[in-house]
């Protein structure tokens, strides 16, 4: 019986198909090259994110002050590395919620001096600033800044170590629940408010991407819809 032979056609239509199914192992291997290769850098830069989000936090969420009118080391102001609360590039305030440091909790050493001198003071208040002008001298690049000083000083215009937290931020502001309405200023030391904002919210410009929004709640604030802040007529802050 003679057999039959492939056409030219069915010979074209095969070699088509042969060549879109290597195309697209091609492609699928190019694309899991891809994933492999930035998956992570994405991951990294995921977590660099959410660690600089729990950090912002958890400072914020111990932010204290105390009742003692006559306290100058514990306080909360939206201001400048100078110390100036018309700008809110910056804010500068006392915490409770410093975590001690991960060398200090694993060290084999019980000489509390030995403990001290290598690690600093832990626990306690502890002064955090937060701002988008280093007080010392960087190559960490640009972004938001945050300085922490334990014990706290009085002082918050330096002391303290202090590390890039958010890489590439442009800008930054932020805005203080008063109970009635969002403020764009707070003073706890120039005024006569000794009190916390209920709520404070960021928000984050960077060179590349969307703004981002942080909204972090202040437990240690007694201000709330029924006792609000109450508001001079130049709309400054006061006590109640």
């Amino acid at each position: 019986m003679k057999q039959r032979g492939f056409t030219l056609i069915e010979m074209i239509i095969a070699l088509s198909m042969s060549l879109l199914i290597i195309g697209t192992i091609g492609s699928a291997f190019q694309a899991a090259l891809q994933y492999q290769r930035t998956t992570p850098e994405r991951l990294n830069a995921y977590q660099d994110s959410f660690g600089a989000r729990k950090t912002l936090e958890s400072l914020i969420q111990g932010a204290f002050i105390s009742d003692d009118e006559g306290d100058t080391l514990s306080y909360f102001v939206a201001a400048d590395p100078t110390g100036e609360s018309t700008s809110t590039n910056g804010i500068v305030f006392t915490t409770l919620s410093r975590p001690l440091e991960g060398g200090y909790v694993l060290s084999d050493s019980i000489d509390f001096e030995e403990l001290h001198e290598q690690f600093g003071p832990q626990g306690g208040l502890s002064e955090v600033s937060l701002d988008l002008s280093p007080v010392g001298t960087t190559s960490s690049g640009t972004g938001l800044f945050l300085r922490i000083q334990t014990p706290a000083d009085g002082d918050p215009t330096q002391g303290g170590t202090e590390r890039l937290l958010i890489p590439d931020v442009t800008a930054i502001s932020y805005e203080f629940w008063d109970g009635i309405q969002w403020l764009t200023a707070w003073d706890s030391i120039n005024g006569e408010l000794r009190r916390l904002p209920p709520a404070i919210r960021i928000t984050l410009e960077f060179e590349e991407g969307d703004p981002q929004y942080i909204t972090l709640r202040v437990p240690g604030s007694d201000v709330t819809a029924d006792n609000p802040i109450v508001q001079t007529t130049e709309g400054a802050p006061t006590g109640p």
